[in-house]
């Protein structure tokens, strides 16, 4: 197991030197908070021994910040556990119909919010809000005391962006990232990728708004969806990197409902 240390009691934790999925560790007085727990359930198994031996506490609490599988098909390995997410999350999470491995039980959050939920362990705080933008289920988790967000698949750092969800919306993607812009954090723990700062999620923020300008202007003009996919095809977020098709067919779709 690898251990990352962010910055005071946040670490990542992964099983792998290569693996681009966040779990995230904060090392509390009394407890080890995960936000999101992984793709694999038998890895997350692992996660979760090796951390509270690492740590020498137990994980006690799980917090997730999208339903996607990759952020959290090891939720079975954490179901004593006191498990937090979004209404919306918990709704998209049931409507996947997963299935888990004999011998685990299908696992649910079983503590959930609308758009916002703080929590304090003892001198730590943490926000928890929804945003949507990646998922409409999307959200951050917000920690004032150690500089931390840690955002889930609204900040990708050297990875696409991939927000081609059926309920994906940029323009509350593009809404989230200015909201992180705006707390009081110098860490920024992204879904996938090295950790970063405000550089990194301004990065983003501005490759989604150069995307909307001209898909939206397009729009207008009456250009065709294959001029307008072919035009935003060729807008880099990154050198050598765009967004996946997938993403670029959902953001169309949103940008022109909303032109009409």
């Amino acid at each position: 197991m690898i251990f990352r240390n962010v910055t005071q009691s946040v670490y990542l934790v992964s099983s792998h030197p290569d693996s681009n999925v966040n779990v995230t560790a904060f090392n509390l007085p009394k407890r080890i908070v995960l936000i999101d727990c992984g793709m694999r359930l038998p890895a997350a198994v692992e996660v979760r021994k090796e951390t509270e031996a690492f740590f020498k506490k137990k994980v006690d609490v799980v917090i997730l910040t999208h339903f996607h599988s990759d952020h959290t098909a090891g939720l079975p390995a954490f179901s004593d556990c006191r498990i937090i997410s979004s209404r919306f999350m918990l709704k998209n999470l049931k409507e996947t119909g997963r299935k888990v491995p004999e011998g685990f039980m299908v696992t649910f959050p079983n503590k959930t919010f609308d758009n916002q939920l703080k929590l304090r362990y003892g001198d730590v705080q943490f926000l928890i809000k929804r945003t949507g933008g990646h998922t409409d289920g999307s959200a951050y988790v917000y920690c004032p005391d150690y500089k931390v967000v840690v955002t889930g698949d609204n900040l990708t750092i050297n990875f696409n962006p991939w927000g081609g969800a059926k309920n994906g919306d940029p323009d509350l993607w593009i809404r989230a990232l200015q909201e992180y812009l705006s707390l009081a954090a110098e860490f920024f723990i992204p879904g996938h990728g090295p950790v970063g700062g405000k550089d990194q999620v301004k990065e983003l923020l501005d490759y989604i708004e150069i995307v909307r300008k001209v898909m939206m202007e397009m729009i207008v003009l009456g250009k065709t969806e294959e001029e307008i996919f072919n035009a935003s095809r060729k807008i880099e977020y990154i050198p050598s990197r765009k967004a996946h098709p997938s993403t670029l067919k959902r953001w169309h779709k949103v940008f022109r409902a909303r032109a009409v």
